[in-house]
């Protein structure tokens, strides 16, 4: 199968034509995991995996932002980011660990002004123990605050992890692979250098392919969805120089052996 490790499927852009994006997903052999942000998001998540087990599997998390109540554009995430307590949440995902694949979308972000990185840091290492003790693994997003996330998992005994749409340089990207983690590679690998030069260096054993829809798309298309996901394993082929199927076998053993074992 064509593997989307990480998408938001519960994002108001899917709202009118969700079992279409499904049937897509289906006609193109894709399994995706569907990321939740905040409370209202989560339990979103878990509606979607619950109507489409075939197709979808839910991660949950706590953006960072929301983990804080901080308000974004709500056309960010297509929710209203509702203030929520942090350890009640925590002990819902816990609840949850037989009806979910991965925790995600959590992290750090150092993209606006006002991040309160230290807040952000407690929650996510609050995560992390959450990630260890009903052992599943933890897809990390690390915009601006790559370093501080990769100190973070380190300090863990955490190895199940994928790094999502990773944008550090070169010394934490290797950093990245020396310690056995993945990189989830996006479809927006066609036009940005950064990710051809990380499949280029990596080992095709530490890659998964993502989408990030509704957003990162491909060129020339208005809305991303995961079907588009064969377009991650065509470059990829192209850069390693590897026939298409192996490439989409590699990446499906390496999602397997990374979320379905557990």
């Amino acid at each position: 199968m064509l593997t989307d490790c990480h998408c938001h499927l519960d994002h108001i852009r899917f709202k009118q034509d969700l079992d279409k994006v499904v049937e897509n997903c289906k006609k193109n052999n894709v399994l995706a995991i569907s990321a939740g942000v905040n409370k209202d998001s989560n339990r979103k998540v878990l509606e979607i995996a619950e109507k489409y087990p075939d197709i979808v599997r839910a991660a949950l998390g706590m953006y960072p932002f929301d983990a804080l109540g901080i308000q974004r554009d709500a056309s960010y995430s297509g929710n209203i980011p509702s203030k929520f307590n942090v350890d009640e949440e925590i002990e819902f995902i816990k609840k949850q660990k037989e009806n979910i694949i991965a925790i995600s979308e959590v992290g750090m972000d150092k993209s606006i002004e006002d991040y309160h990185i230290e807040k952000q840091k407690e929650v996510f290492f609050k995560i992390i123990s959450l990630s260890e003790k009903i052992k599943k693994p933890i897809i990390v997003h690390s915009r601006k605050a790559e370093l501080g996330c990769i100190e973070a998992l380190e300090s863990c005994n955490h190895k199940n992890i994928v790094m999502h749409m990773f944008s550090g340089n070169f010394k934490l990207v290797k950093r990245i692979e020396d310690n056995g983690w993945l990189f989830s590679i996006p479809v927006k690998i066609d036009v940005l250098q950064h990710f051809q030069s990380i499949v280029e260096k990596v080992n095709i054993n530490q890659l998964l392919t993502e989408t990030d829809s509704p957003w990162a798309p491909l060129k020339n298309v208005e809305r991303n969805e995961p079907m588009y996901v064969r377009y991650a394993v065509k470059k990829i082929s192209e850069i390693k120089k590897l026939d298409e199927e192996e490439v989409k076998k590699n990446i499906f053993m390496n999602f397997r052996k990374i979320f379905l074992k557990t």
